[in-house]
């Protein structure tokens, strides 16, 4: 800001000066270009900050000053008539040159300081400055002026002008060529110095013309121009900043360092030609000072190569260091593969000699690299000069193990330095071995070993693709371990994890080799047989069976024999078919096989898909069910034989779909169950029923009623459960003996002793226990004296038998005795002829409940039937 308000203050008294003293046009042109050229100099250095020659705008500085100089003598010579000798504005002129020794001796290029940046300019400035005063003291301008009648001053400060010219001359001349390029910005600063001392000459050798313009003139204006350019001019880079400048350039740094000598030879050569007798003592003086000079400025360029040798060496020492200490080995062959000198790293990596003219693809042949990969490698990097090109090499031996090198290759035959293709090889056999056992890990099962699902899946996706072009249909078989559970619950899952590993090694041992055998998941796996046209629909089921077979013999663990099983269900590709389709439908034909009673196999057909479908739908909509107020609670009456009076309930529940119409218990009840929708369910069910007991006791007083309910293995197993029902007990204020909760032998199976506490628990709450379709388990009877069982119910499959001969009635004969033994009370389920009813009553078996008496009725016909005259004895159907 300040060097722009000085440019215009300038420009101001420029224009003030041309206009009250009417100047001729040639000190108008004069004093338009210096102040200019001082305005544009600060405008660029405010533009252009970087272009800036050291920390501070010296090239503005001394244009300002040698502009106010003018200005200064112009107003001088206004004010007096003719201008003076000396004034203030040669004080002005002279700081301009202080100014531009600053731009000398900063030697800052790109911001960055340069090693000889002062004692080079000042060597050069003092050898310059001593040749300029020995010219001028043999020259006639001293003794011209004082023939003038010039003071002392004057001659001082006149004859100063071309030596300090000179001055600057030396000061600049290093900085022309630096590093063996020339640099714009001190070329024209060079080059106005020169103007200068060519204008400063013509002052004091010529007559100033008063109508033209004259040499001084022209060398001042072109000079001041030249020094304007400057600081539009970036900043010159240093390709070597730690570097004395001109090292590495002899002939133009001796040329600098030997011109100084002409001048007091030229002293001597122009004082005899004149035929002066020339004093030799201030030549002697100049000589000893240019000699002391070049001797200082030799002293420091041997220092400068001195510094440069030991930096070569350091830098090759430290090359020498890393490369030792480097894992990489280095090699440069030429374009036969041919090592065009000893690699020391390569023959540490190969534990073999590496000498120069060895074949580099036979050196890494020595640990089992192919020849070949290494020379397709080198031909490559041949084609495409400079450009890196990446390596990995695999080899190795049977003794040795696997090897990989890893790598590049660069072809440098055209950079003088190197003069080949710079090869440089590491090993990489780790990095390749983790990389190995990470995508082993990520596509195999880490307890088994086996494939896993993802490598199924993908495997599966090759084999629809190959089945496309062959024509041949590959299966998959889907197989879950029967009783896995009960292994893992019973014995640890330790235990279970060694029994799924002798599980996989059997599996694996039945299938072909191009077969694969993958762990699913838990205790599931599969198996997928590529190509089954060899054995044919006979062969995958014969694979079947040997799978089944295999996994018979029972397994020793920790000292527990094991037995297994497994339920299989196998699909054939279809042409629609996916990878995920075929383990689904896999997945629906192996849960047919445990639904048809496990260890078998069972073929998938499309009706199952639509059946999995449908209960699928049935699951999704049964979420809903309760929330959306369509479950229903029927109630089938239990009469007593003997009167057929109704002493109770069960309830039923039933589900009624706003489209599907009416859903039977037998469809969505073991959905509830699979999908655990059957505990809240069950909980509803609980407390309707109770609710409805409770409601019917209160309005029949008379009648001991009772109700019961069927519970579920999934709620038995609930941690809820027993205060699901201490609950539901209090809410309706039932008496707990009215409450019968009936146990199908499922629920017991599958964990007696958590069970047989559970039943003592609701025992201690003081409900019944009733045992559910009771003689179709093999273990019934163990069951009656492990368990709290209030009453028995006998199956309607056995009531059934009461239509045919004395054997079968004997059955039910009996389980009636048996309950009547054990003090139990015992109700006969599926009652539906007169024949059973009579039956039923000469065994003497009081309870019982059927079509024959009624069917499960609603909640208000079931209260209807309560209420009806003749109720206590309901008439047969």
């Amino acid at each position: 800001m300040c060097g722009a308000l000085g440019g215009l203050v300038l420009a101001a008294l420029t224009w003030t000066v041309l206009t009250r003293t009417g100047e001729p046009p040639v000190d108008a042109a004069y004093l338009a270009v210096s102040t200019g050229a001082a305005a544009a100099a600060w405008w660029a250095d405010r533009r252009w900050p970087q272009n800036r020659r050291g920390r501070h705008p010296w090239v503005p500085i001394a244009l300002t000053c040698t502009a106010t100089g003018d200005l200064v003598w112009q107003l001088t010579a206004w004010t007096t008539g003719s201008p003076p000798d000396v004034s203030v504005a040669d004080v002005s002129w002279l700081a301009s040159y202080i100014a531009l020794s600053g731009v000398a001796l900063t030697g800052r290029f790109g911001g960055r300081q340069v090693r000889g940046a002062r004692l080079f300019p000042v060597l050069d400035g003092l050898a310059a400055l001593s040749v300029a005063l020995l010219l001028c003291w043999h020259s006639s301008i001293d003794s011209s002026l004082l023939e003038q009648g010039k003071s002392t001053l004057t001659r001082l400060t006149w004859n100063s002008l071309p030596v300090l010219d000179a001055l600057m001359i030396g000061l600049l001349a290093w900085r022309v060529v630096l590093h063996g390029r020339v640099r714009p910005a001190a070329a024209l600063m060079l080059a106005g110095v020169v103007c200068w001392l060519l204008g400063d000459l013509g002052w004091l050798l010529t007559t100033p013309a008063a109508d033209g313009l004259g040499l001084r003139h022209a060398g001042w204006l072109v000079g001041i121009t030249l020094f304007a350019v400057v600081p539009f001019l970036p900043q010159s880079r240093v390709r070597n900043p730690g570097a004395l400048p001109g090292s590495g350039h002899g002939p133009w740094r001796i040329a600098l360092n030997v011109a100084p000598f002409i001048g007091p030879v030229l002293a001597e050569v122009i004082g005899w030609a004149r035929d002066i007798d020339v004093n030799p003592f201030p030549g002697v003086v100049v000589w000893t000072v240019l000699l002391a000079i070049a001797t200082v400025r030799t002293r420091a360029l041997a220092l400068d190569g001195e510094r440069a040798w030991a930096a070569v060496r350091s830098q090759a020492r430290r090359s020498d260091a890393l490369a030792a200490h480097s894992s990489d080995a280095v090699a440069v062959v030429d374009a036969a593969g041919l090592l065009t000198q000893d690699s020391r790293t390569m023959s540490d990596l190969l534990g073999r000699p590496a000498p120069r003219g060895t074949s580099l693809p036979d050196l890494l042949a020595a640990i089992g690299v192919d020849p070949a990969d290494v020379a397709a490698a080198l031909t490559r990097a041949r084609r495409d000069p400079g450009a890196p090109v990446e390596l990995e090499l695999p080899g190795g031996h049977a003794a040795t193990g696997p090897v990989w090198l890893g790598g590049r290759a660069v072809d440098l035959r055209q950079d003088p330095d190197v003069g080949g293709i710079v090869v440089s090889v590491y090993d990489i056999t780790a990095r390749k071995l983790a990389e190995t056992e990470l995508a082993h890990q990520a596509f195999h099962d880490g307890l088994t070993g086996l494939a896993n699902r993802s490598l199924f899946l993908d495997r599966a996706e090759q084999a629809l693709r190959r089945a496309g072009r062959a024509g041949t249909a590959p299966v998959v078989l889907v197989l879950d371990l029967d009783g896995f559970k009960d292994v893992n619950d019973s014995l640890g899952h330790l235990v279970g994890d060694e029994l799924l590993k002798v599980v996989a090694t059997r599996l694996a041992g039945v299938v072909r080799a191009g077969d694969t055998v993958a762990r699913l998941g838990g205790d599931e796996f599969a198996v997928l047989v590529e190509d089954p046209a060899g054995e044919g629909p006979a062969g995958v089921h014969d694979l079947a069976d040997r799978l089944l077979a295999v996994l018979v013999t029972p397994v020793d663990l920790q000292g527990h024999s094991v037995s297994i099983a497994a339920s299989i269900g196998i699909v054939t590709a279809e042409p629609q078919s996916t990878p995920l389709s075929l383990l689904q439908d896999a997945d629906i034909a192996m849960y047919r096989a445990k639904a048809a009673g496990r260890a078998q196999w069972v073929l998938f057909e499309p009706a199952m898909r639509a059946e999995a479908l449908h209960r699928i739908e049935l699951e999704r909509e049964l979420a809903g069910a309760l929330e959306g107020c369509q479950l229903r609670l029927v109630y089938q009456p239990v009469v007593d034989l003997r009167t057929e009076h109704v002493v109770g309930f069960e309830a039923l529940v039933r589900w009624q779909h706003p489209t599907l119409g009416a859903v039977g218990p037998d469809r969505f009840v073991p959905v509830a169950e699979a999908a655990g929708l059957i505990v809240p369910i069950g909980r509803w069910v609980l407390a309707e029923a109770c609710a409805t007991a409770a409601r019917w006791q209160r309005a029949h007083p008379g009648t001991p009623l009772s109700m019961a309910v069927n519970v579920s293995a999934r709620q038995l197993a609930g941690t809820s459960f027993l205060a699901d029902v201490a609950q539901a007990l209090a809410t309706s204020g039932i008496q707990p003996r009215s409450l019968t909760l009936e146990i199908t032998e499922t629920a017991l199976v599958a964990d007696p002793t958590a069970v047989a506490q559970r039943l003592a628990e609701l025992h201690t709450l003081g409900v019944r226990i009733a045992l559910d379709d009771f003689g179709t388990g093999y273990s019934s009877l163990s069951y009656l004296r492990q368990f709290p069982v209030d009453v028995l119910k006998i199956d309607r499959s056995f009531v059934e038998l009461l239509s045919g001969g004395g054997e079968d009635a004997a059955i039910v004969h009996g389980l009636v005795q048996l309950g009547r033994t054990l003090q139990l009370e015992v109700v006969a389920e599926g009652v539906e002829l007169p024949v059973q009813r009579d039956r039923l009553r000469s065994e003497r078996c009081h309870l019982a409940q059927g079509y024959l008496f009624s069917p499960p009725l609603e909640a208000a016909d079931a209260e209807l039937l309560l209420l009806a005259a003749g109720s206590r004895a309901v008439a047969p159907r």
